[in-house]
């Protein structure tokens, strides 16, 4: 087993054995804290990245994080049949994801489905509706 799936391993525990009202807590005692947990998960989105599936198409995910340390803003480019993240705020997102840090962890690791977080209120988008929907299109993100 890598690291990253260790690491993601240990998320996926968190999540299923902690409140979500005490995540954020237990994620920040942990090494790294919040920002280490969201690289560790948009990395985990790249890897699951499928340029078959994107085929001819892209666009950029802005995702604005609340969390008790503030907004924590990452976004997503798919182009020319690559997928990359990074850190803070892209000029021109299509659409921006506005969720708590619990709902996205929770989402990251599979165990809070992107339509249901949507339909629950958990998950706010501005922007194009449509590119939502990619998320769910263009990643192989098994559900666990």
């Amino acid at each position: 087993m890598s690291v990253q799936q260790e690491q993601v391993t240990e998320l996926i525990e968190l999540v299923e054995s902690v409140p979500a009202k005490e995540l954020e807590a237990a994620v920040a005692r942990r090494e790294g804290g919040l920002d280490a947990a969201l690289t560790l998960i948009f990395e985990l989105l790249v890897s699951e990245f499928n340029p078959e599936k994107a085929k001819g198409q892209g666009g950029v995910f802005q995702f604005d994080i609340a969390s008790g340390e503030g907004q924590k803003l990452h976004y997503v480019q798919v182009e020319a049949g690559t997928c990359r993240t990074d850190k803070g705020r892209h000029d021109s997102p299509d659409i921006t994801i506005g969720i708590k840090f619990p709902d996205m962890l929770a989402m990251g690791v599979g165990k809070l489905p992107g339509a249901k977080a949507f339909l629950t209120g958990k998950l706010k988008l501005r922007g194009s509706p449509l590119m939502g929907t990619k998320l769910g299109e263009w990643f192989d993100h098994p559900e666990v």
